[in-house]
């Protein structure tokens, strides 16, 4: 009876790794992001705007990601305004049934644009940029991520990611994305269409 138990337990947990969903590197997004920056002074910087991304799988593992933000703001009279993107060539492989490693590799650029007065001045600036982490299904319906990720601005940031969406059906899905360094906290609430 134990036996039949056992193998009754195997055959279940198995069953039910192969019936996950898996993780979709083919998809397109759109959202609202919200950054806080910390100031000097102990006052804190808030820019919000819209978000959006692209990843298209290419071949044996290997994907491409685009992602891009424009946020602006007020403080003190001064208008703020954001731009960032990436685009990163991805790899990712299995790490058990229902979660992958992934490792990404390359570009971002930031434009920032500050207006008083009348006056304004702007700074444009390109960078490196590398991520490490991983993603998984922690049940049918809800998707999990975690990574590292450094960007090699003159003043580099170090970003630890997190994300929780819950997929409404296999094509649509929402998630929550917090973004964590030192100085600066980035949130963003997005849909995300899989094809």
């Amino acid at each position: 009876m134990k036996l039949k138990l056992l193998a009754a337990v195997v055959a279940a947990t198995f069953a039910g790794s192969a019936a996950a969903k898996d993780v979709s590197y083919n998809n397109a997004s759109i959202g609202w992001s919200q950054s806080t920056f910390d100031v000097d002074g102990g006052s804190d910087l808030d820019l919000d705007g819209i978000s959006g991304g692209l990843s298209f799988d290419l071949a044996n593992n290997w994907y491409l990601k685009l992602d891009a933000t424009r946020q602006s703001g007020e403080e003190s009279g001064v208008d703020l305004d954001m731009d960032l993107a990436t685009v990163n060539l991805g790899f990712n492989t299995a790490m058990s049934a229902n979660t992958d490693f992934i490792a990404e590799l390359g570009y971002a650029r930031s434009d920032v644009e500050a207006s008083f007065g009348g006056v304004t001045a702007s700074e444009d600036e390109g960078a490196a940029n590398a991520l490490v982490g991983f993603r998984g299904m922690a049940t049918d319906n809800f998707e999990w991520g975690a990574s590292v990720q450094h960007m090699d601005f003159d003043d580099s940031m170090t970003f630890v990611n997190l994300e929780g969406r819950y997929h409404f059906t296999e094509n649509f899905s929402l998630g929550l994305e917090g973004k964590f360094e030192s100085d600066v906290n980035i949130y963003a609430l997005e849909a995300r269409f899989d094809f």
